[in-house]
């Protein structure tokens, strides 16, 4: 069996030893075994440029060392995600190795349990685990809400998760769960209900994070906009894509009077450089005088639920800070936002106006105004032959079809660059 541990510890600990000893007893049972050490790796965050899609199908071309990482995780039967807990989630280590395996799948849509997914790439992918070691705090809720991420990101990397385990568990136990081939994938969760947000005192300003990779080019910058505009009062856009910047995007959260940080869906968390900056801010769990914080997440899927697990992180991670939960925005379909006119968007830059009253007014978020833009947050199981139907006709691929064609790789669009894979 060919296994790949994906190693995101970002500094040498006892964490390294443990899974060298599980490499170590995977060999002596006959197993190859690539240990890939993250923090070796000259990688780069994804910045959303979706060059893997639309330039260099299926691969990244900006990052040698990713394509080397993702050709080995790809010709795996079993890939490790391995990582200590950092504010309630694996490191951002693993996350910004995580969101490279995006060239591993299609941009194009399926239907797969009953929601939109992305296709294959490959005909196999490798069957997956994780394995955690808990940081001081960590508790059930957090190891829950990992796991059931990280199962989501299972499902969207055409596989499951066999396991999601923790550093305490005896090397011989957890080798057994790589190596046995019986069992079964962790039964997917159900999707958790929206949060329900917390009303303050009107307050004089806010302090928007930005937290795309494509900075003020992004979608969530367009998002805390039009929430800044129904506020009306002071506003200032921090954009955490200036990773150099970061102490100062500390201190800005510092010395905030409210707080909004939007992102992204990125392989069903947040992005790397979102990961980076909540990591930043460990110093501030326990310290009083922490702002009220709430959040907005949109994605490419055209459901709302895609967003609603890491969402529950997202309210745990302002209890972890000792912030008041203003809530959390979720949108679906979010990737056009940008390129379509004003008019085309009037809804949602209305609901958005809106929610931004209720803070000014010190109001919670109206959950009419919240389940509004978050819809559809998903399809009735009677239409999924309808969009299976809808997904086979060109236009459902138009957007990424006249992108290929620009770049003239529409005839490769369905790369397999490390075919390898396919024996």
């Amino acid at each position: 069996m060919k296994i790949t541990i994906l190693n995101g510890n970002p500094q040498e600990s006892s964490f390294d030893a443990y899974l060298k000893e599980i490499q170590g007893q995977l060999e002596e049972k006959g197993s190859r075994v690539k240990h890939i050490l993250l923090r070796g790796l000259p990688l780069k965050y994804c910045t959303g440029c979706w060059g893997c899609w639309v330039k260099t199908p299926g691969k990244c071309q900006a990052d040698n060392a990713s394509q080397e990482m993702d050709e080995v995780i790809i010709n795996s039967d079993f890939v490790l995600w391995a990582a200590p807990m950092k504010m309630g989630y694996p490191s951002e280590l693993l996350k910004m190795a995580m969101d490279k395996h995006l060239p591993l799948i299609h941009p194009y849509m399926e239907v797969n349990h009953f929601e939109a997914h992305h296709l294959k790439r490959y005909v196999r992918y490798p069957r997956l685990g994780l394995l955690v070691e808990k940081e001081i705090t960590t508790d059930d809720l957090d190891l829950k809400i990992t796991t059931q991420m990280f199962q989501r990101t299972a499902l969207n990397f055409k596989s499951g998760l066999y396991f999601s385990l923790t550093s305490d568990t005896p090397v011989s136990e957890l080798v057994e769960n790589i190596l046995n081939l019986s069992v079964k994938p962790l039964a997917l969760p159900a999707t958790p209900r929206p949060t329900a947000g917390a009303a303050i005192k009107p307050v004089k300003s806010i302090t928007l994070f930005n937290g795309s990779p494509r900075g003020e080019r992004g979608n969530s910058a367009i998002f805390l906009k039009k929430l800044a505009e129904g506020f009306g009062a002071e506003s200032k856009m921090v954009n955490l894509v200036n990773i150099n910047a970061t102490t100062e995007h500390v201190q800005a959260f510092r010395e905030a009077k409210a707080v909004w940080l939007a992102f992204p869906l990125y392989t069903d968390s947040m992005p790397g450089i979102v990961k980076h900056f909540i990591e930043a801010l460990e110093p501030l769990v326990g310290v009083e005088g922490n702002p009220p914080i709430g959040f907005i997440v949109q994605s490419g899927f055209p459901e709302g639920l895609h967003s609603r697990f890491v969402e529950r992180y997202l309210e745990k991670l302002a209890s972890r800070l000792g912030s008041v939960y203003l809530g959390t925005i979720v949108k679906g379909n979010g990737e056009g936002v940008r390129i379509m006119p004003d008019n085309m968007n009037k809804n949602l830059f209305d609901g958005l106006n809106s929610l931004g009253r209720n803070l000014a007014n010190g109001e919670s978020l109206n959950p009419t105004t919240l389940a509004s833009i978050a819809k559809p947050e998903s399809y009735p199981k009677i239409l999924a032959p309808v969009f299976k139907l809808f997904l086979k006709l060109p236009i459902a691929h138009f957007y990424f079809d006249e992108m290929l064609k620009k770049n003239d790789v529409f005839e490769k669009r369905f790369d397999r660059p490390f075919m390898k894979a396919d024996k």
